[in-house]
């Protein structure tokens, strides 16, 4: 099936974010679904999911939070309002039914789905994929990190890769990591004056059990080693139902973007509750 593609921008309460719809082929209206992606990627890291739902008849929206790749801003701890922001552009697209929209989040993107979808009565189903379970001392760590390399750039605000690699360690691992933001078109910005406690306000846990109820699914591999798959299952646990769990053998942080049977799994069970 072929799509149309639009190309846009819109506001949030600290600025504009840049972002891409697919449509199905047609008059609509269409269920609807919004991508969030993870830190220090884009909207592109979701885009081969959002062509697989868009064939299923879903129309997505896909964007880039604020800090990172054409948005405005700096990364802190309100991304949930830009969730909220895409989700009720999308519900206001002229060929988007509203009733029928779905929020899908990976890793630090997953957390901002949840808070997000804490705050919606009328969204369909929301899909956490690799979702940390709190904001502890691995953020902590992280903004250490972040603080280093604003020491050395002589600014508060830094852009990764622009200012090195975002991850926490040297040699190869960081080059290539540096490399492929470069050739992805990744962008990550960060003021590290705002502090780490501004990420701690995306903590999952708070907000888990008031989501209201409407299907949730909850997806995440053993292989896993930035995240103990036993710790996401508390996120489960605490969830109203109804909600589902995927937990695949092996695998990686990342797997539930990549081509195989569980991104297939995932969307099959998404385009089963939206159509």
């Amino acid at each position: 099936m072929r799509w149309q593609t639009e190309t846009l921008d819109f506001p949030t309460d600290r600025g504009t974010l840049h972002g891409e719809i697919l449509l199905p082929q047609g008059k609509g209206p269409f269920p609807g679904a919004v991508l969030c992606h993870g830190m220090a990627s884009g909207h592109l890291a979701m885009k081969p999911s959002a062509q697989r739902l868009v064939r299923r008849g879903i129309a997505t929206l896909t964007f880039d939070f604020r800090g990172h790749g054409k948005s405005e801003g700096v990364l802190d701890g309100d991304l949930a309002e830009d969730v909220i922001a895409a989700t009720k552009f999308l519900g206001c697209h002229e060929k988007v039914n509203p009733k029928r929209i779905a929020i899908v989040g990976h890793s630090m993107g997953a957390m901002a789905a949840i808070k997000a979808a804490a705050s919606f009565e009328n969204i369909r189903a929301l899909v956490c994929l690799s979702s940390p379970v709190e904001t502890n001392g691995d953020f902590t760590t992280l903004w250490a990190h972040f603080n280093t390399k604003a020491k050395q750039a002589g600014n508060p605000i830094i852009e990764f890769p622009r200012n090195g690699s975002l991850l926490l360690h040297g040699g190869f691992t960081s080059i290539v990591s540096r490399i492929w933001m470069w050739l992805r078109g990744y962008r990550l910005r960060v003021n590290v004056e705002n502090g780490p406690e501004c990420l701690m306000k995306l903590n999952p846990l708070p907000y888990i059990d008031k989501i209201g109820d409407f299907p949730k699914l909850f997806v995440h591999c053993t292989g896993d080693k930035w995240l103990p798959h036993e710790e996401v299952l508390r996120l489960y646990e605490i969830a109203r139902p109804p909600k589902h769990y995927i937990l695949s053998e092996g695998g990686f942080h990342a797997a539930p973007l990549f081509p195989g049977k569980l991104r297939g799994r995932w969307i099959s069970w998404l385009v089963s509750i939206l159509t």
